[in-house]
């Protein structure tokens, strides 16, 4: 039995590190043995945890799915005396030139990470170069409404902060600097537009048209472009119907902001899309308008059965709230809008 152990020990030492002879210290073997399983254990420990963190990312809606060609990184701005991090994407070669800017902002619970991963806002910045800005609300919510009781929450004047700090820090193009946003974020970026529409050059809301309060209170010194895309069959904003209190309906936004432009009412000019996906049971028509005393353009992607959803979003965020337009992009549909205006 002793020959036995000895032999097994023998054979054990021979795979310890510094094992040279057969002169065996059972007390340095079972050290090793030890050590060796402590570093198992921290290894084990690291990638559990690391997994562990990931997947409580993923609940809480905090993490970015990765898009070859871009970078991410985040940083701080301070802004009422509150530290608040903003999600930066680009394109991992960098431009010649300024490269222009689309801030995204979320829906009403949202996080910067899954708005981006929802819209695939790295797909955007990687194919068309352009940086997307992803700030977030204080409780992730905006304070869209100027007529709300709550105002001490100045998002303007923090998303003002955001595109002023970034075109100065990163050189992007001031005259290219354009804004995007779901649901409350939709209503957030028509309400920047009517109030600081010297930052940004176009905007786009979707499944969002217009709250009263803002209705009575925007008069902006210029009229920016704007783009809204909603849907027929949303349960959360009302297609067809204006509330007194509440919200305009999508075709009376359309002609508020014809009349912020000055446009010629009688030229809207509508273009059905092709139906190039029949199983998403929707079909959608854009309704432009061009003709406008103001130079710019407004226009409406109007969803026939569409819910509160990103055209073409990622459906594991929109499954929930109707049908997903996928006849479209809506992300590349904003772009290509987007793309046709500078500040002056």
């Amino acid at each position: 039995m002793r020959r036995l152990s000895a032999a097994l020990l023998a054979c054990c030492a021979a795979f310890m590190p510094g094992a040279a002879s057969a002169d065996l210290d059972l007390g340095a073997i079972i050290g090793g043995w030890s050590d060796g399983l402590g570093r198992l254990g921290e290894g084990l420990a690291e990638g559990l945890g690391r997994g562990l963190g990931l997947s409580l990312q993923h609940l809480n809606h905090r993490y970015l799915f990765p898009t070859e060609g871009t970078v991410s990184f985040e940083e701080t701005f301070t802004w009422q005396g509150r530290e608040r991090k903003v999600l930066f994407i680009r394109p991992e070669t960098a431009s010649a030139t300024p490269a222009p800017a689309v801030v995204l902002l979320h829906y009403n619970g949202g996080t910067s990470q899954v708005i981006a991963n929802m819209t695939y806002a790295g797909e955007l910045a990687r194919d068309v170069g352009a940086w997307v800005i992803v700030p977030e609300g204080i409780g992730k919510k905006w304070n869209d409404d100027p007529a709300a009781w709550n105002q001490s929450v100045d998002d303007v004047g923090f998303l003002a902060q955001v595109i002023q700090s970034s075109v100065a820090r990163h050189g992007l193009d001031g005259k290219r600097v354009y804004m995007a946003g779901m649901s409350n974020g939709g209503f957030m970026t028509s309400r920047f537009a009517c109030e600081r529409p010297d930052l940004i050059a176009a905007g786009a809301s979707v499944v969002a048209t217009m709250r009263q309060g803002l209705n009575a209170s925007c008069s902006p010194a210029r009229a920016v472009p704007m783009t809204f895309m909603l849907g027929t069959a949303d349960s959360r904003v009302n297609y067809s119907r204006t509330s007194a209190w509440v919200l305009l309906s999508g075709p009376d936004t359309l002609k508020r902001w014809m009349g912020i432009h000055n446009c010629d009412a009688s030229k809207v000019v509508t273009t059905p899309l092709p139906d190039l996906d029949p199983k998403d049971k929707t079909t959608t028509q854009r309704l432009r308008n061009d003709a406008c005393a103001s130079g710019g353009a407004v226009e409406m992607y109007v969803i026939d059965g569409g819910g509160h959803t990103w055209p073409q979003g990622d459906s594991r965020y929109t499954v929930a709230l109707g049908r997903t337009a996928r006849d479209f992009s809506g992300t590349f549909a904003a772009w290509d809008f987007f793309q046709q205006f500078t500040l002056p």
